[in-house]
């Protein structure tokens, strides 16, 4: 811990507003100095924080609800929604969740990052009363007590309460939203808010030592920021906020990706990161320090407001892939729209359609991210479906390539298992798997990028991926293609190319190209999460349907004979088969397999049902073509027919049904007579 004199000796007595503090240093009473500082800190109009605590407390009345706060007095803690006694000495080194499938170090990390302090801390500024106050004083210096700080980052091997990231959440959030609660509070005594402003000091240190990378790093910086703003008569701030500026100045253009996307390619951590940039920001321009900021600093942060525009599903939430749930981006974009005026669209999607302009394109490409989104429109019943042909990712990432989420009328009806807490558990290894999502497994192996750090993130200076992307009028189309091998070493050495057919405003047509570089047997398992309570399988057709009230999702497969089909729910044992998050449950699961030699595919028509509908395709018959190519007749109740080709090259002449074709993907529409009505959808 900083001595008194290693404190003073850090600031800038030379500015004319400390003249006290350097008269009390000068002389040698530190206990005056001490004393002189702490009401120079109560007296100053600025730097700035974004309340004044000032003015509160505020009593409410009738009393709010505080019983969080009273059992946080008792030293009960509340974690991943439940309670702990941490006991009358906190030990903020222990654990608590170190035993079976449970284990996790994150119980630890939670504890260090003082999250319970801001409810003590709310507590005190709706109601005035002090024990709350107090108790935040002292469990901030009980933990500066225990936790002297290290020479080393604290993150590997892990040490907890000095962990940069726990390390940041402090300086950078918890600990100066609560002492600035509290301040009015008898209980922050002069010699109080010393201790703390010393540890401040010594978290910027910390964190100006051993930055990191990906999300982690913007926490750091902005906490680096933050101590530099919010203590400037240090003689290190100025150093502090330049390398703190510098650090996310770089993030912006080498680890977010030019469609918007932070390379970790998970929203949640995505969003972590934009709130640390946009933190910053707003904290420059409250306190007079815009100029501190790279000329492009805001622009840069326009395209990734704009991804969560353009990814929104219709419910107005964002899917959440790797380790993330889906998540309102609302209160970012208002803050968005704020910096960005031009951008109706930002406010359009932040107000739930009630302001602002809603945005011009429908279907978008994430070139960079890898991410497809397909949508009808922008109404509450709009079709949507979101395609990740996207790298690994930097960190949080699971074996989903090829993976899709669809949203449909109302209703999500294909989701992603979601995340699960960072433990040992069976249900943990379920979400970061290729089981745990819409796409294909083989010999019943999972995609293995990890063990390929190649394919984690685009090398910088960042090109846009190789997936085909078509987008008109009628119909959009995209293709992607996981080619990294499956199982423990990679040695299920098959290529997965997944093309996906929007006829829009209607339905999907999927189809999963399975090539194989020998010529053994291999099973394949096309996998579909189902947002249902349950699910029914017709044995003959091997047409699946969820069992809503209201909308409903058919999967209706192109029938060969070695197609077999499961529907499976809620598996306990492993491995862990049909569940998903947000909140955990069990989910109807559609697998269908076929364990053939050679190249084969699945052909799947995904076709949504809307409330009080019924579906309106009776069946999807197999059309003869060549080796290089699927087709299929998809028939409706009204005799009308679509007819549908996908080949692996366009350029070719090739027949399917009565029709001829050069392209990569065609679809005719016939009517009950039998004529074909209007130009084909197709491409090239």
């Amino acid at each position: 811990m900083l001595t008194d004199e290693e404190f003073f000796t850090g600031l800038n007595l030379e500015v004319s507003s400390l003249k006290e503090v350097r008269t009390a240093v000068e002389r040698g009473d530190i206990s005056a100095a001490v004393e002189a500082f702490a009401r120079y800190f109560r007296l100053r109009k600025s730097p700035c924080w974004f309340f004044d605590w000032r003015d509160g407390p505020r009593l409410e009345s009738p009393r709010p609800d505080t019983e969080h706060a009273d059992r946080y007095l008792k030293h009960e803690w509340f974690w991943n929604g439940r309670w702990f006694d941490l006991g009358e000495d906190i030990d903020w080194s222990s654990n608590q969740m170190t035993e079976g499938e449970s284990a996790t170090i994150e119980w630890n990390a939670a504890l260090n990052r003082h999250y319970h302090l801001l409810v003590l801390a709310e507590a005190y500024w709706r109601t005035g009363e002090e024990k709350y106050a107090e108790e935040v004083i002292t469990q901030m210096l009980d933990w500066i007590k225990k936790s002297p700080m290290i020479d080393y980052s604290g993150n590997s091997p892990y040490h907890y309460a000095w962990e940069t990231l726990n390390t940041a959440i402090r300086a950078g959030n918890t600990w100066f939203n609560a002492l600035y609660r509290v301040m009015p509070s008898r209980a922050v005594t002069d010699r109080a808010l010393i201790t703390i402003l010393k540890s401040l000091v010594e978290h910027a240190r910390h964190l100006d030592e051993y930055p990191t990378r990906g999300n982690w790093l913007t926490m750091e910086s902005a906490a680096l920021f933050t101590v530099g703003t919010m203590l400037p008569e240090f003689k290190e701030s100025a150093v502090w906020r330049r390398h703190a500026v510098e650090r996310l100045h770089m993030q912006m253009k080498e680890q977010v990706y030019p469609d918007g996307l932070e390379y970790e390619l998970a929203l949640g951590y995505n969003n972590f990161v934009l709130r640390n940039f946009m933190n910053v920001l707003e904290l420059a321009k409250l306190n007079g320090r815009l100029n501190e900021l790279p000329e492009d600093y805001v622009s840069n942060l326009e395209r990734m407001f704009n991804y969560l525009v353009y990814a929104v599903m219709p419910n107005w939430l964002v899917p959440g892939l790797n380790d993330s749930g889906n998540a309102s981006p609302e209160e970012l974009l208002r803050l968005g729209y704020k910096y960005f005026p031009h951008r109706e669209d930002f406010l359009w999607v932040a107000t739930r359609g009630m302001d602002g302009r809603r945005p011009q394109k429908t279907s978008v490409a994430f070139p960079y991210s890898g991410h497809y989104v397909m949508r009808s429109g922008w109404d509450k019943d709009s079709l949507y479906l979101l395609f990740d042909a996207g790298p690994f990712g930097a960190g949080h990432q699971h074996e989903d390539k090829l993976h899709i989420v669809l949203y449909a009328y109302g209703r999500q009806l294909l989701l992603d298992a979601g995340n699960y807490m960072y433990d040992r558990s069976r249900w943990r290894r379920y979400v970061l798997s290729t089981r745990g999502h819409n796409t294909v497994r083989v010999d019943g192996c999972d995609q293995n990028r990890r063990n390929r750090r190649e394919t984690w993130v685009l090398p910088y200076p960042f090109k846009p991926l190789p997936n085909l992307w078509v987008s008109r009028e009628e119909f959009d189309y995209a293709e992607g293609t996981y080619d990294s091998g499956y199982g423990p070493e990679n040695l299920i050495n098959v290529t997965h190319r997944r093309a996906i057919f929007f006829v829009k405003p209607r339905y999907w047509i999927i189809v999963d190209t399975l090539k194989p570089q020998d010529e053994k047997e291999h099973e394949y398992e096309s996998i579909f999460h189902l947002d249902a309570d349950s699910a029914k399988l017709d044995p003959e057709d091997k047409t699946v349907i969820t069992l809503n009230s209201d909308t409903n999702l058919a999967i209706l497969p192109l029938k060969t004979p070695e197609l077999k089909a499961e529907v499976i729910k809620g598996r306990r044992e492993e491995p862990v088969q049909g569940w998903a998050g947000k909140p955990w449950r069990p989910v109807p699961t559609a697998i269908y397999r076929k364990r053939v030699s050679g190249t084969t595919r699945f052909l799947m028509v995904l076709y949504p049902v809307p409330p009080g509908g019924s579906l309106p395709v009776v069946g999807v018959e197999p059309l003869e073509t060549g080796p290089d190519a699927a087709a299929c007749l998809i028939r409706f109740l009204d005799g009308s027919a679509h007819a549908f080709i996908y080949a692996d090259k366009g350029g070719v002449p090739r027949r399917y049904g009565s029709f001829e074709t050069e392209s990569k993907v065609e679809l005719r529409k016939i009517t009950p007579e039998g004529e074909v009505k209007g130009k084909p959808l197709s491409y090239p």
